[in-house]
């Protein structure tokens, strides 16, 4: 814990020093070139002491350089166990800043760092959605490529399918199968899918992952609309299909973690953050998931 409050104060004396909207940059790397029509600017504004590019650096710098630490992909968390090492599997869901996941994605590829990124096909930088419309935004093939094939990180489906279902009316199982293969035939390998949680989720209580078959076991109190959802005056009986008939391995609520960190929780009504947990005291061999939002520290 030392070393997090020693780096939350170098972050409070960037920002003393700062000048208003002056932009910060924790390297040489001013621009990240993503095609040869698309670079992004590699800088930041600090908005404030932890939710932050500095605080995630000396994050990654800590955990890299420890012994203690072996960190894996999602897809690989399930099958690795160590009996000597703490195992953490670092996921992003990209829900709307994509080029916030590439400063991510790059800051991890500096510390050696491989991890995962999950993409959003109801989220703008994705394509437009609407009612029984949809057109991809072909550019994100860029991106995409940018953070698995230089970065070295895994790319993963964020699942709004039920909402693609029952808000949008567009059918779920043709929409998967047409954009796995789009992906697939660009070179993007997505081998896992992680549920998200769509605002539409909250109002009429259902979940992402009721798409899936196999996890029909897993039933949530809230989220109790597993097979039909009323909207309205009108039902709708969620469409399933199993993740093998689109050559998927895994899904979020299937993985076995000992501990689940998030940014999207608020535990005491703060905003989860790593800084809320000492990693150097969990015991070796257990395994950890830590879930954030690029989108909350850009």
């Amino acid at each position: 814990m030392i070393k997090y409050f020693l780096f939350i104060l170098v972050v409070f004396i960037t920002i003393g020093c700062q000048k208003e909207n002056e932009e910060t940059y924790l390297d040489d790397v001013r621009r990240i070139q993503i095609s040869d029509n698309i670079t992004i600017d590699n800088g930041f504004e600090i908005k404030g002491p932890i939710f932050n590019y500095i605080t995630y650096d000396n994050f990654l710098k800590h955990i890299s350089s420890s012994d203690r630490f072996l960190i894996v992909q999602q897809k690989d968390l399930n099958k690795t166990e160590s009996s000597d090492k703490v195992i953490i599997s670092i996921r992003h869901d990209i829900d709307d800043n994509i080029n916030a996941a590439i400063k991510f994605a790059y800051l991890e590829h500096k510390y050696g760092i491989k991890s995962s990124y999950f993409i959003l096909h109801t989220a703008g930088y994705y394509g437009e959605t609407k009612q029984n419309y949809f057109k991809r935004n072909d550019n994100i093939i860029y991106y995409l490529k940018k953070i698995q094939n230089v970065y070295g990180h895994e790319i993963g489906w964020h699942n709004d399918l039920v909402t693609l279902q029952v808000i949008y009316g567009i059918d779920p199982k043709n929409f998967l199968k047409e954009e796995l293969k789009w992906l697939r035939s660009k070179g993007i390998e997505i081998s896992g899918s992680v549920t998200h949680g769509s605002p539409y989720c909250h109002m009429y209580h259902y979940l992402n992952s009721y798409f899936w078959l196999e996890t029909q076991v897993v039933k949530y109190e809230k989220f109790y609309n597993t097979d039909f959802i009323r909207i309205g005056k009108n039902f709708f009986k969620i469409e399933k299909d199993s993740m093998k008939n689109y050559s998927l391995e895994y899904e979020d609520l299937l993985m076995r973690a000992d501990y689940y960190f998030a940014d999207c929780e608020f535990p005491n009504g703060k905003r989860w953050h790593m800084g809320m947990v000492d990693f150097d005291t969990i015991k070796p061999g257990k395994k950890v998931i830590i879930l954030l939002h690029p989108q909350h520290w850009d």
